[in-house]
């Protein structure tokens, strides 16, 4: 059974080059239906912002190649037209800011030039061509947006509340292992399910900024939450790392309120002050009486500080829109 995203993805693309394939055979002036399918490939992704930034990379290049390569041709043609014709177009991208186009500008140019049919090209060849890719970008476009919008927050919020249900039991087992003498078995953790989750987290929201940099993922604080979970992910597996070469219910006999809290802090997202850590002195002492090395048990303290106070970050960032 393929995920929905797989699926989508598939019917995404199918349906542009059925598009894109159908409009290019019902045209005369598109010699090659090769060309829009091209651009169906090269423009198609899950996301509008990667659909436009792609669209706008082929167009720009295509443009520009075909302009500056009709241009070069009344004057000359060839090995030296093209030549001339790709001295001209890479400065010329450059210069306009243009840089992301450049390869597509060089590839229509030495189209344009390379093929012997090509030697007897006027404007409405160059035409064709370029009409070749706004169809192909057309249908991709389209499918893009009024078939299968994607909606990035929505998206974004499910992510997080998989990550609270990546880690959360990761914490829980972590109390278990250090307050009973005998704790539950609990499943190992997975470290590259949230590591997944995290990066695919990055990805939308990035996405989303771009796409509207003062919207919503900005007052929302996305950006941010994001960097907090990439820290609770890696000082929670740091803090399970280090509660594993502990002996089990090492702190059964310590009045740990901290503890307790912290599976708690990442299922509510309390927002009140930071619970009182355990001091130094103390673990000390803990350390003595298991005759382990202080060290080990400051470390454990070193992680958890850095844990909690990420914890209670993103509980503050995420207050606003009441996912916390």
């Amino acid at each position: 059974m393929l995920p929905p995203s797989v699926l989508r993805t598939a019917l995404k693309y199918g349906l542009a080059a059925a598009l894109a394939g159908t409009l290019a055979m019902n045209r005369k002036d598109v010699e090659f239906a090769w060309y829009p399918l091209v651009a169906v490939v090269m423009c198609m992704d899950e996301t509008d912002t990667r659909v436009l930034a792609a669209s706008r990379t082929r167009v720009l290049g295509t443009v520009t190649g075909g302009l500056v390569g009709g241009l070069v041709h009344m004057v000359l043609d060839g090995w030296v037209g093209l030549t001339v014709s790709l001295l001209l177009v890479v400065p010329l991208l450059r210069r306009l800011g243009w840089q992301s186009s450049r390869a597509l500008g060089m590839l229509v140019c030495s189209m344009l030039f390379l093929v012997e049919r090509y030697t007897q090209m006027d404007w409405a060849y160059v035409g064709g061509r370029i009409l070749d890719t706004l169809i192909g970008i057309g249908a991709v476009l389209v499918v893009s947006f009024l078939f299968w919008p994607v909606n990035r927050l929505a998206e974004i919020r499910n992510l997080d509340a998989q990550l609270r249900l990546a880690i959360g039991p990761r914490l829980d087992g972590i109390r278990q292992a250090l307050k009973q003498p005998r704790p539950a078995v609990v499943g190992p953790s997975v470290p590259l399910q949230g590591s997944r989750l995290i990066l695919r987290l990055g990805q939308l929201v990035s996405d989303e900024l771009r796409s509207v940099p003062a919207g919503r993922a900005h007052r929302q604080h996305w950006r941010q939450r994001h960097l907090l979970w990439e820290r609770i992910h890696h000082h929670s597996l740091q803090l399970e790392r280090l509660a594993g070469l502990l002996p089990p219910g090492a702190f059964a006999s310590v009045n740990t309120p901290w503890l307790e809290d912290l599976p708690a802090m990442l299922r509510s997202g309390a927002t009140g002050a930071v619970p009182a850590l355990p001091q130094r002195q103390s673990l000390v002492r803990l350390a003595t009486g298991l005759q382990l090395q202080p060290l080990l048990l400051l470390a454990f303290e070193d992680e958890l500080q850095r844990l909690v106070r990420s914890l209670h970050s993103l509980a503050l960032a995420g207050r606003r829109d009441g996912t916390a």
